[in-house]
């Protein structure tokens, strides 16, 4: 809670020697028109304020905007099978809200409540939604009081956090362990950004994020099918359509992905003296430059990454983070070498920690390739060209190999 403090000023009244008999007679006047009453009062206590002036001592506390639910939606509970799902909770406003894990009782599952205050909801707003996957029978709103209740399935598990711009709560459910004998690896692609959010541009040599970042995608996932047969690939999209960060992690956890890479390009709105290839991992960050780019991508302000990254970074599991470093030195030393291969001077910018949303709540080796600068003239050069993505793709492809082999 913020404080803010009002500065007093007191005001002086200057006048001449009339100004001061006129104030003396007046104070007289005053002494003899009120009534003489001596007696002492009682503990000390002060004369009861008038009722003008007890409303002036406690002005009123000005009226709350009430925040809306507008919207929520399940990801992840596509497959029969899936592992667990995400609930996300969309608002206008924020919110006031606390949640409480809740054990079976009699008929009633274990559940996640969000308990809101202040809340509203509207009309296209469900109040219930089964679902029956990934840990969760069903999402309904529970009334009088204001509450969004998560019925669990047996064995199931939620835990809850928050983003912002747009304000959403979000509920990852994992359907709890489960066996994995003789499984194929599976790792997740996603090209990052698309549909109504295209990322960065170079207008000059027709460059859009998004689109380079599906083709890159597509170009990893076709060479690590061809350097490990046995590896399964997917992609959070194919086409050039919406997709909430949210989903694409989601996705991921849902179908128990073994390694999730997010693939961007890069771009800075300063003049760039040296390009380069960087992977991210999840983490905590006070570097102005990662904050700065974590907010490009995130379709937010910096404000509200450095206000949120503390919160989230506690869900962070230190064996995935740990897996997750491990993942992001392979696949930028492969993307490096494999990208110099056809322009030499590509920079290695390393390894770094950000707190991109896109990254959040996965519960597998999870990084973010920004794989060369848009608005770096040679590297944006470079990029028009197929041989250099294939380039950098092949090193995407080879440094995850890399990692599933060494595990």
């Amino acid at each position: 809670m913020t404080i803010v403090g009002r500065s007093r000023k007191h005001a002086c009244i200057r006048g001449g020697t009339n100004t001061s008999i006129l104030c003396l007679i007046g104070l007289l006047l005053v002494v003899v028109g009120c009534p003489g009453d001596s007696s002492p009062k009682p503990d000390g206590a002060l004369p009861e304020p008038l009722p003008e002036l007890a409303e002036l001592a406690e002005p009123a506390k000005p009226a709350r905007d009430k925040a809306r639910l507008v919207r929520i939606d399940v990801y992840g509970a596509g497959a029969a099978d899936a592992a667990g799902t995400r609930v996300v909770l969309l608002f206008e406003g924020a919110p006031l809200f606390h949640q409480e894990q809740l054990p079976a009782q009699g008929i009633l599952p274990a559940r996640v409540a969000i308990e809101l205050e202040d809340v509203e909801w509207g009309d296209a707003v469900p109040m219930s939604q089964a679902v029956n996957r990934g840990g969760l029978q069903r999402v309904r709103l529970a009334t009088p009081n204001p509450r969004v209740v998560l019925d669990l399935r047996p064995g199931a598990t939620g835990r809850v956090f928050y983003l912002t711009d747009p304000y959403r709560i979000v509920v990852d459910v994992s359907a709890g362990s489960r066996r994995r004998h003789n499984r194929r690896p599976l790792v997740v692609l996603d090209p990052g950004h698309g549909g109504r959010e295209p990322g960065a541009a170079n207008d000059r040599h027709g460059l859009v994020e998004s689109e380079v970042a599906l083709d890159l995608a597509e170009l990893t996932a076709s060479r690590l099918r061809a350097i490990m047969p046995r590896t399964r690939v997917m992609l959070t999209r194919s086409t050039d359509v919406d997709l909430s960060l949210e989903e694409r992690c989601a996705l991921a956890n849902a179908m128990e992905a073994d390694a999730f890479v997010s693939i961007h390009l890069n771009a800075s709105s300063e003049p760039v003296r040296k390009g380069g290839v960087t992977t991210f991992v999840l983490d905590t960050t006070n570097n102005r430059q990662a904050l700065r780019l974590a907010a490009r991508e995130n379709g937010t302000r910096v404000a509200e990454v450095t206000g949120i990254q503390s919160l989230l970074a506690k869900y962070h599991r230190r064996t995935q983070a740990e897996g997750s470093l491990t993942l992001a030195g392979k696949i930028q030393r492969h993307t490096l070498q494999r990208g110099r291969s056809v322009l030499p001077k590509l920079a290695n910018r390393g390894v770094r920690r950000a707190m991109f949303y896109v990254l959040v709540g996965a519960r597998m080796p999870s990084v973010l390739v920004e794989a060369s600068f848009l608005t770096y003239e040679p590297e944006a050069r470079a990029l028009t060209r197929a041989s250099y993505r294939r380039a950098l793709a092949h090193g995407i492809a080879s440094g995850i190999a890399s990692y599933l082999l060494a595990r």
